[in-house]
């Protein structure tokens, strides 16, 4: 796989275990900032309607053609009921290439843990945080992970509908208690 300047972030591992040439080239790209040509549209995290629960979760709207970005997350807590955030989103047509979903952080001494993304639609999980792709930024640290929408790890395109991103906690609370407050990305260019 080539590797490009340090300039942007860029994945540091696959944890799928198998990835396509597709997708490897994509990811490669996934970390960089959406096109030129796509509009970015900014929200607090913390005004969008909805809970951020299962089955009332955060709406971000129509993503399609657009990069999506909700900021000023609140960390997600250990203990039942707070280690998850449910967010909706919709795509009008299939995602094009690349096109993804997941969060930027800063770790730091205190908030340790990462958000790790997972998709669904209706009952069904579609991708899970495994297949994931960490990025870093210069100093080597963590600070987003992102699950590919096109292409999809086994190849294809995210088709049109609506979608729940799930971020989570992941890690013990004897690690970390929280995440970092965090903002998420659905970029469905």
């Amino acid at each position: 796989m080539k590797r490009h300047g340090t300039v942007f972030p860029r994945p540091l591992r696959k944890v799928a275990a198998v990835v396509t040439a597709t997708t490897a080239a994509a990811a490669m790209t996934l970390a960089l900032a959406p096109s030129a040509a796509a509009a970015t549209y900014q929200y607090d995290c913390r005004r969008l309607a909805g809970a951020g629960t299962y089955s009332n979760p955060l709406a971000l709207g129509n993503v399609t053609g657009r990069t999506v970005v909700a900021v000023n997350c609140p960390p997600l807590t250990s203990g039942a009921g707070y280690a998850n955030r449910y967010f909706s989103f919709t795509l009008t047509r299939s995602a094009r290439v690349p096109s993804y979903a997941g969060a930027s952080f800063v770790l730091n001494r205190t908030q340790k843990s990462a958000v790790n993304p997972s998709l669904a639609r209706g009952p069904y999980t579609i991708m899970h945080t495994s297949a994931g792709l960490w990025t870093y930024d210069r100093s080597g640290v963590f600070n987003g992970r992102y699950l590919p929408l096109a292409p999809l790890p086994g190849g294809g395109v995210l088709p049109a509908g609506t979608y729940r991103l799930n971020t989570q906690k992941l890690d013990s609370p004897l690690r970390s208690l929280s995440t970092p407050w965090f903002n998420v990305v659905v970029a469905a260019l």
